[in-house]
């Protein structure tokens, strides 16, 4: 019994071996799996041949080593190609072997005749004429085995195609079809080797059931292993289409590697020429290959490694999680698409904004995503600009309109107020008024003023007030403007003014712009005040106008140069604006400040007066950060 214990450890040292080797395929690559399969079949071949047993004394459990131990997990080894490969790299396999046949029989061939040369030299005579024997012998039976072993590599795809599409469980199928092509194998092996088909029965009746455990054995590490891997549905595949192949096999390699050619050709073409970016990542975003556009556009070099964390944010700033894109795929099934807007850094820190597309694909039989994206940069930056340009028009349109509806009104009020005013200069010359009544006539005239005061605001919003146009340096208006904040500012307030040394003359009315200027100043003094928070700063400063300075985009003629434009801006730390109060700030009577704080035509009152200039008014701001205005003057 120990002698079938150690026959059973050398089986499955020899299953579990090729196993093992099958299964690193993919990291050591599969050439130890091949030489592992081939010399263990050659081993067997000359076991068989030397017709070594194992005979424990028990009747059916005599072992014959190079059939049970050698060749049966080879046999096993085929179906695990088969299987798991497919069929195109069983067919290999059995192309291969069949070589190997060849070439055992021909060497066996002239060693065998090279025992019996006078020149042969061994460690004793009765080694040479006994490996000459074996080689005789491996001469006679290889033709059988080459015979026995072709009909096995085609007839054992088929059976286990067979039993597999009828649904048998995966142990069965295994153990049918290596049974079945053992018994095609040992039957025709001896009816070609051994012609007498009373030694075939002798040697069933004193081998079967040490076969049939080996078998049994076999069958169930199999099994085990191919559980591993995911295995076709029932009725993919045809028992015969293993044997239709080889018959139409090499016209088919032909046109498939002709169309492999082709797609690498297209592959070269679309990919490495595109001017989109395109990246194979893995589950775990390591990027594994990128295109020459993707490089370029990143500022890395080839071989590089990186990963989509790395690169890739949201519109947020917030870096992608790649985690959950990656599921979201997965769970889409093999078409599904998805489309994100992404922040891309590059490696000299710029951003790159980016339209990506996202889909499945396989590479090296492992999952991966496949992201195709596009470099929008420019075309959100002119949508952005665009919208900004008809937010502009809308809003210029709509203060053309109220502008024309609070002329109209103001100029028609105006004449009223002289009339009023006339009057009441009439009444404080008569002497027989009362004191009473001569204090009313008083409050009457001081109400008449402000009102006369506020229809200068409106005629100078709408361009219908009355301009003294002479030059003006803007640094001398700007110089005057904070000699008149200065002192309603507050101690809590630091002014900081700055003007560029450049001569920056104006063709204006100086008292108009002075009035823009400081009425910019207290509305910043008053967002530093709402803010509440020690540390207000306004800077107030005057250059010439730039490429970069902020508003210069919404010139009136584009090829305007901006060196024949002064800038004066205004910025604060204060309060700031929401988007929503940006658009309504110009508005004639729209105020942010308290009942009896503000009468909401500063603002409008600068817009109408550096418009009558030929300029224009931007401003930016953000919420609980501070504002900005710029005015834009031509500059003479």
């Amino acid at each position: 019994m120990g002698a079938l214990f150690l026959a059973l450890l050398e089986l499955t040292f020899v299953m579990v071996s090729l196993m093992l080797f099958h299964g690193l395929k993919r990291t050591i690559g599969s050439s130890p799996f091949y030489l592992s399969l081939g010399m263990f079949f050659v081993l067997g071949q000359i076991v068989s041949s030397a017709n070594l047993m194992v005979d424990p004394g028990l009747s059916g459990f005599r072992v014959n080593l190079g059939h049970t131990t050698l060749l049966a997990p080879y046999l096993a080894a085929l179906l695990i190609v088969y299987v798991v490969d497919g069929t195109l790299e069983a067919q290999r396999l059995i192309l291969g072997f069949v070589a190997l046949l060849f070439g055992y029989y021909y060497l066996a061939s002239v060693i065998a005749s090279q025992c019996a040369w006078s020149t042969w030299i061994t460690l004793g005579d009765d080694n040479s004429r006994y490996l000459q024997a074996v080689l005789q012998q491996s001469k006679r039976t290889v033709f059988a085995t080459f015979v026995a072993q072709a009909v096995d590599l085609v007839v054992l795809p088929i059976l286990f195609q067979f039993f597999h599409n009828r649904r048998s469980r995966l142990f069965f199928s295994v153990l049918g079809t290596l049974v079945l092509t053992q018994v095609i194998d040992s039957f025709l092996y001896q009816i070609i080797a051994y012609p007498e088909l009373e030694e075939w029965w002798n040697q069933l009746r004193t081998s079967y059931l040490a076969r049939a455990g080996g078998l049994i054995w076999l069958s169930g590490l199999t099994t085990v292993y191919l559980h591993m891997f995911p295995i076709e549905e029932s009725g993919e595949r045809r028992p015969l289409d293993i044997v239709l192949d080889f018959l139409g096999g090499y016209g088919r390699t032909r046109e498939l590697q002709k169309s492999l050619r082709e797609w690498e050709g297209r592959y070269r073409i679309v990919v490495q020429s595109s001017s989109d970016l395109i990246f194979i990542a893995d589950h775990q975003g390591k990027v594994l290959n990128a295109n020459p556009a993707a490089l370029r556009a990143l500022g890395l070099r080839p071989g590089q490694e990186f990963s989509i964390q790395d690169t890739a944010r949201r519109q947020d700033d917030i870096p992608c999680d790649w985690a959950a894109l990656w599921m979201d795929l997965q769970r889409g099934g093999p078409n599904a698409i998805l489309h994100q807007d992404w922040k891309a850094i590059t490696t000299a820190g710029d951003t790159i904004e980016l339209d990506a597309s996202i889909s499945r694909g396989e590479l090296r039989e492992a999952p991966v995503a496949v992201v195709s994206a596009r470099d929008v940069t420019a075309r959100r930056r002119l949508e952005r600009e665009h919208r900004q340009l008809e937010e502009q028009l809308v809003h210029a349109q709509r203060m053309q309109a109220v502008g024309q509806l609070a002329g109209g009104v103001a100029h028609d009020f105006n004449n009223l107020l002289h009339t009023i005013r006339g009057s009441i200069d009439g009444l404080s010359k008569q002497w027989e008024l009362s004191a009473p009544s001569r204090a009313m006539v008083s409050n009457i005239d001081e109400a008449a003023s402000r009102a006369t005061e506020l229809t200068a605001q409106l005629l100078g919003f709408a361009r219908r007030g009355k301009y003294r146009m002479e030059r003006y340096d803007v640094a001398e208006i700007v110089d005057k403007a904070r000699s008149l904040f200065e002192p309603v500012a507050g101690r809590d307030i630091l002014l900081k003014t700055i003007v560029a040394p450049d001569a920056m003359i104006v063709c204006g009315d100086s008292t108009q712009l002075q009035q823009v200027f400081l009425n910019l100043l207290l509305n910043a003094r008053d967002a530093i005040h709402e803010k509440d928070a020690p540390g207000g700063r306004i800077v107030f400063r005057a250059e010439v106008a730039a490429e970069h300075t902020p508003g210069w985009q919404f010139r009136d003629q584009p090829e305007a140069d901006p060196r024949r434009y002064v800038c004066v801006r205004v910025r604060d730390n204060g309060i700031g604006m929401t988007p929503e109060i940006q658009r309504s700030i110009f508005d004639p009577f729209f105020t942010t400040k308290g009942v009896g704080k503000g009468t909401g035509m500063g603002l409008a009152m600068a817009y109408g007066c550096v418009g009558n200039h030929h300029g224009w008014i931007h401003v930016e701001s953000e919420r609980g950060k501070g504002s900005e205005f710029f005015l834009f003057l031509p500059r003479l």
